[in-house]
Formats: structure tokens, sequence, C-alpha cells
């Protein structure tokens, strides 16, 4: 596969060791000093690969966003001074990797490297993907709680993981943004995440969102959240819906891991959800959370489509599930027990003990929700089905 690479400076400096190393390789680079040259270099490459070092006539991030917008198949290497702030800048203009000023020669040629990665990855990807294999129907459901540490993440992971083995194809989406670990807790090392989805696949048919999903050994699919905390914000309401939409296209359940605050982002998800389980504990503080978020579910009209989990029950005396339901004003859907010699161990080493565990009452537990969500969703639809027969049959 042959991949032109692109050189514009606007003070004219020299290439340097970017052309030596690209040289050794049998790569040609080609330096461009007007603007109004590149252009029509890239306008319909669609494998270029460009460094931008934009000193004193052009802001380099204002460059780098233009380019970025009107030419989406661009690999733009955005050469930036060294302070953090700038690498910040750097990924809000839309570049697909940096490289600080004073960098080293290691450092360029793992640029260089990565650049021939992604190019090569993205021309396999573009020849697998076919639309024909595209779902038409499927199911979303978000997994939410009001503090961090409740369970939510081990939750959704083992609930992930048992409903690929029952054989469904499952996409998690981790949606907590600036935090998110579900990649850790599968041991998963994403190479490409949501933030290179919206980045290079958002708005882009020839480029299926699962192509920035890492795939587990059990089969499932995990968006993973952006590798760095500060690069959740060009990740918008919008991106979050899309995400959505598409992986409704290619998998039987779509499941999301929010976080424990509310933003235009996470409710995004919510309205876009056929169930919203609601994680709490018992114990006041996260009953009286709860509440607060179950009140302003009620508020959206979003009560209707949520159930409530009562996590980490122990044997210990605390508050009787009834008292729980009355302070809620839900019923309790179903109750997971606490087990931490079997969680901890299993959020630790990377696999769901859904896996390792099966037999235990709290993989038990978890193969309970499913059935009971499942079945009461065939019942369902078994019943539009025949409802929709008797139309036909009355007609």
């Amino acid at each position: 596969m042959e991949i032109n690479w692109f050189y514009f400076s606007d003070t004219n400096t020299p290439p340097g060791e970017i052309e030596e190393i690209l040289t050794r390789k049998n790569h040609t680079l080609n330096s461009v000093l007007r603007l109004e040259d590149l252009h029509q270099h890239i306008i319909q490459d669609d494998k270029a690969i460009l460094f931008i070092k934009a000193i004193t006539i052009y802001n380099v991030y204002d460059l780098c966003r233009e380019i970025s917008v009107m030419y989406p198949h661009v690999y733009i290497v955005l050469i930036v001074p060294d302070n953090m702030e700038n690498v910040k800048k750097a990924m809000h203009a839309g570049a697909s990797d940096i490289l600080r000023t004073s960098y080293e020669f290691e450092d360029l040629l793992k640029v260089i490297v990565q650049a021939e990665k992604y190019m090569t990855h993205r021309a396999k990807k573009e020849k697998l993907y076919s639309p024909s294999l595209l779902k038409s129907d499927s199911r979303v459901i978000s997994i939410c709680s009001t503090k961090g540490g409740a369970g939510r993440t081990t939750l959704i992971v083992n609930f992930a993981t048992a409903l690929a083995k029952k054989g469904k194809k499952v996409a998690v989406i981790d949606a907590d943004l600036q935090f998110g670990d579900i990649a850790m807790y599968y041991d998963l090392k994403p190479k490409r995440t949501i933030y290179e989805w919206v980045k290079e696949g958002y708005g882009y048919t020839h480029s299926a969102i699962d192509q920035y999903m890492s795939k587990h050994e059990c089969g499932l699919y995990v968006l993973a959240a952006p590798p760095r905390p500060e690069f959740f914000e060009i990740i918008k309401e919008e991106h979050i819906k899309a995400a959505i939409d598409e992986c409704k296209k290619m998998f039987d359940v779509i499941l999301i891991d929010t976080s424990a605050y509310l933003s235009e982002i996470h409710l995004s998800c919510l309205k876009k959800s056929d169930e919203i389980l609601i994680l709490t504990s018992n114990d006041l503080p996260a009953l009286r959370n709860s509440k607060l978020f179950i009140d302003t579910l009620e508020s959206l009209n979003l009560k209707g489509n949520t159930k409530l989990i009562l996590n980490r029950q122990t044997k210990l005396k605390t508050l009787e599930p009834q008292k729980i339901e009355g302070i809620l004003g839900m019923s309790i859907y179903t109750v997971i027990p606490s087990q931490e010699s079997v969680v901890n161990p299993s959020v630790n080493q990377g696999t769901p003990f859904v896996l390792t565990h099966a037999k235990t009452p709290v993989a038990k537990a978890i193969f309970s929700l499913i059935d009971k969500l499942f079945i009461e969703d065939n019942h369902v639809l078994e019943a539009k089905k025949k409802n929709k027969r008797n139309f036909f049959i009355r007609k």
C-alpha cells in the first residue's frame, strides 16, 4: 500500500530527520511551502499523512482544525511546543498524533511507525466492512449508580460477558469518558477508543464503529473511554447518540456504563436506552442519592424504563428490602449478593467472574438477572406479535 507523506511549515523550516527516516523506509516526503498547494495535494488523497509545523503566519491549532474538518481522512501529526497545555490543544484541534518540538529520534520513529500501522489497519478494515452484515434490531441498556465504587462497572462487565456466553452479540460503551476503566476490567489494552472514532470515523459510512472497538476473547466488543481524561472534551452529545445508533446496527445488546454524575451526554444515553438499571446498596447515603436520581428520572419521564438493583446485599443486620422500597418508591427488581472473595480477584486479574466462578451465588445472580430481563422481553415481543396477528384477522 502506497502512503503519501506531506510536510508543511509556514517558516520554511526544513523537515530534517523526518525526511531522513522516511527515505530510509523507502518513502518520499513532499515538502509543501504554500497552503494553497497543500489543499490541492490532500483534497482527494485518502492515504495522506501530514506533518504540520506552523509558527508565525498561521495559528497551528486553527490550521489543524481547519484541515481535520475539511479533510477528515488525513492523518495529521502536529509538531507543538513541549508543555502539556499545547498537547491538549493539539488533540482538541483534531490531530491524530503529536510531536514535541524537542523530540528525540526514537519519538519521531514511533510516530512514523504508528502512522504506517494506522493506514494499513484502516485499509484492511475498509475491505472487510460489509453493510449486509448490519443488524436491524437490538436493545440498549444503561447501568447507573449515584456514586463511584458502587459496583457498576463490575456488574456491567459480568452482565455483558454472561450475555455473550448465551450467544448474544454484545457491545459495551464506556460512557464514563474521563475515568472509565471497562477495558482494564477485561484486561484489554485498546489501540483505538471512542476518541479516535469521533476524530476519524464519526459521520463516515466507510468507517464502521467496530473498527474502533476492542474484542474480548468471549466475543463481546468494547468501545473504550479516551486514553487521557482531558480528551473527553471533544466528545459531544451528538457523538454518543451516533455511537449508540451505529452499535444498534451491528449488535443484539448494547450496554452503557455511565458515570456517577449526570451530564447532557449521560442523559442522552438514558433517553436512548430501552432499560435503565439503577444500582444501589443497603446504606443510607447510597439510598438518599438513589432517591434523588430516581426523582430526576421521573421528572424526565424516564422512570418507566427503570429497574432497581440492590447490590452487595449481605446477611448482616441492615435495612429490610421492604424498607428500601418504601424509601425509594420503587420495587427491587433483583438482588446481587456480596461476595468479595470472588469479585475482588476478578477485578484485579481482569477476568469476569461469570467465566471463572460461574456457580457462585454472585455469578448465578447475574445469570438470573439476564433470564428475568430477556424472558420478560420475549413475553412482550410475543404479545405484540399476537396483537398484530389478531389485527389482521379482524381486518
